[in-house]
């Protein structure tokens, strides 16, 4: 008998494994640009978490589109408002 948390598991296509990997990736992005925005820096130099999670937020992005799936309105004004930033 399988619990249900692992009931949908073998259902899982390429697609849900591309797709959640790289949700992943922009949540971790996530947490470590929250870590160094916390952090005194010099300069004005963007940071590489900076970097990162806005390269991971595009590589989501473009596989959902990919895919011919919505961005989601959260993460496509994220994007934008990075696209703006120096």
């Amino acid at each position: 008998m399988t619990t249900p948390v692992f009931a949908g598991i073998s259902r899982r296509t390429a697609m849900d494994q591309d797709l959640l990997h790289l949700l992943a990736e922009v949540r971790s992005a996530r947490a470590a640009d929250r870590v160094t925005r916390g952090v005194p820096r010099r300069g004005s130099a963007p940071s590489s978490d900076a970097s990162r999670l806005a390269a991971s937020l595009t590589a989501y992005a473009r596989a959902l589109e990919s895919y011919r799936l919505p961005v989601p309105p959260t993460i496509r004004d994220e994007l934008r408002l990075r696209r703006a930033l120096p």
